[in-house]
């Protein structure tokens, strides 16, 4: 309660002495703009039950999800969804809004969320290609540090062996948690792919089963020269831009969506948690990148949710995106020209230069007034 009081403070003292604030999201244009159409129609409430479909309203494209997908701020009130409430509402107060999307990504929510927030608003993106321009900085980005040096030498020796395009990328974030019965489904997923795979996996204490359980699946992966697990954090970019890698198994956070853009690779969408699953529509249903792994329900980031997707549904998930024929290629071909595009966007003239150039000169035409 003190930090909405305190965020409805900042924006109105701003606003009074003509400060600009800008607000950055860390979501994809896309996600607020279905958020808003589903606050503002309520289109869940006409579904008969949990599981059945309504389509999102007042979009550029006809997205159609469940109440079990919906984040559950939106599908009842409480806390969270009061603070929701106040954030847009100091965005209408605030100068504009930043994204780290660029235009070519989502031109249509790029304009629609301007036109129904009817505030300003730059796509900065891809923000890791402004940020990360060595390995050095790549590295940073999982966090990786000097004492690793072996860690990291050891995946990338591994990587290197492995022939083009052959290596599935798993990874769920830093903040995912799963029940041992969801690895094992996981584990036999991909041992049975029959890919080459590198997981990115994290222990937690609330699952020492499933911890003995990853273990004992590490030494079996090391035999066979199949998979490598990464224990904690990975330094993602670097992984990515690897020939080695083919496609991501990914739980659609937006930063793992727009850097497996930047590279032009295709994904599994597996939304857990956040607005993932409205990510999810824009990779898989708008820009037609992605094979869905099939997940019906949203869940806490702290709670390990009740659904388990079961190792057939990964399996053909990934068979799809790996050996589709005619419908992989054309998938990959997408993603590689948007992938151009994103490269792109940051250069002198692009979508997300000019806008930067725009911002700037806006707000030192603000300071000069006041001269």
């Amino acid at each position: 309660m003190m930090y909405m009081y305190h965020l409805k403070i900042h924006a109105d003292v701003a606003k009074k002495l003509g400060i600009p604030r800008i607000m950055f999201h860390g979501a994809s244009y896309l996600a607020r703009s279905a958020a808003h159409s589903v606050e503002v129609y309520r289109p869940h409430l006409k579904a008969e039950s949990d599981t059945d479909k309504f389509v999102i309203p007042d979009l550029p494209d006809e997205l159609e999800m469940t109440r079990l997908q919906l984040p559950d701020w939106l599908r009842s009130p409480n806390q969270y969804a009061e603070l929701m409430k106040v954030i847009k509402e100091s965005e209408k107060k605030s100068f504009g809004s930043v994204f780290n999307s660029f235009y070519k990504l989502e031109s249509e929510y790029y304009d629609h969320y301007k036109k129904v927030m009817g505030t300003k608003s730059w796509g900065l993106g891809p923000v890791s290609l402004w940020a990360n321009q060595d390995d050095s900085d790549k590295a940073a980005r999982g966090y990786a540090r000097k004492e690793e040096g072996a860690k990291e030498e050891g995946w990338l020796k591994w990587l290197n062996s492995k022939p083009d395009g052959s290596v599935l990328y798993v990874s769920f974030g830093s903040m995912n948690k799963f029940p041992y019965s969801q690895l094992v489904e996981i584990a036999h997923a991909l041992e049975n792919s029959g890919h080459n795979f590198i997981w990115v996996v994290r222990k937690n204490e609330e699952n020492e089963e499933g911890g003995v359980f990853l273990e004992e699946f590490e030494k079996k992966m090391k035999e066979s020269g199949k998979g490598y697990l990464i224990w904690g954090w990975a330094p993602q970019l670097l992984i990515l831009e690897n020939h080695a890698i083919g496609g991501l198994v990914s739980h659609c956070g937006w930063n793992t969506v727009v850097e497996s853009v930047n590279v032009g690779l295709p994904t599994v969408t597996w939304p857990l948690f956040a607005e993932h699953f409205f990510n999810e529509k824009l990779v898989v249903d708008v820009l037609k990148i992605g094979v869905p792994v099939g997940a019906k329900e949203w869940r806490n980031w702290n709670e390990f949710g009740s659904e388990v997707v079961k190792r057939e549904d990964i399996g053909n998930a990934i068979r799809l995106m790996m050996e589709g024929g005619e419908e992989e290629v054309a998938m990959r071909k997408r993603v590689k020209e948007l992938s151009v595009e994103a490269k792109k966007a940051i250069k002198v003239g692009g979508s997300s230069y000019n806008n930067m150039v725009e911002l700037i000169q806006e707000l030192r035409s603000i300071k000069l007034a006041k001269v």
